[in-house]
């Protein structure tokens, strides 16, 4: 197992070094390669199979993101996750809320009753203003261990260190990009960074 995060983690951080220009030129041409010929007519029932089918594909995408736990639930942003993220041995319920210009996430304690927000706009844990906006999918992943992308102050890709998880971690991700993971460690919700 340790071997397919090390190899992940490889991927995805050569990856990063792309500058934006050559990021760019690969979604232009993703991008026209993808495009129907203009002489091509299609009714209606094609363009529901096309969208049926990119749909399939970005699913299948997202779950196999998810491939590098040993247990992860892929979830709608629409859904809510329930799990015990603090640990307190009561259920939890986790939410992903737009609300005007920005977007976090709710995590309702099933014991107190009392919602952490996490988002919105607001510093947490390293990050200042953090914003959800870029999240694509999110889910649940029940692992007791992950790797941690690190960074220099000056933000350059340093490398990676194993993290020990104490209860499940609400996963977020970006299509194409990655993502993270949120989760309570000693006494506090952190964030995991997972990709560059």
């Amino acid at each position: 197992m340790k071997q397919i995060l090390y190899i992940l983690t490889f991927l995805i951080l050569t990856g990063c070094g792309r500058t934006n220009s050559e990021q760019t030129s690969n979604i232009v041409l993703d991008t026209l390669t993808d495009q129907v010929p203009i002489t091509t007519n299609l009714d209606s029932n094609d363009i529901v199979q096309l969208n049926s089918t990119d749909e399939n594909q970005t699913e299948e995408y997202r779950k196999q993101s998810l491939s590098g736990f040993g247990k992860a639930t892929l979830y709608k942003l629409t859904d809510t996750i329930i799990a015990d993220f603090n640990g307190d041995g009561f259920l939890d319920k986790a939410f992903y809320k737009k609300e005007k210009e920005t977007s976090g996430i709710i995590i309702k304690h099933g014991k107190t009753n009392e919602e952490v927000r996490i988002g919105f706009g607001k510093n947490f844990s390293t990050w200042t203003d953090f914003e959800c906006n870029w999240v694509d999918y999110w889910g649940l992943v029940e692992d007791r261990e992950t790797t941690e992308t690190t960074f220099t102050e000056d933000g350059d890709v340093l490398g990676s260190r194993d993290v020990k998880l104490q209860n499940p971690s609400i996963v977020l991700g970006a299509d194409e990009v990655g993502g993270g993971l949120i989760t309570f460690i000693n006494g506090k919700y952190v964030w995991i960074h997972q990709t560059c």
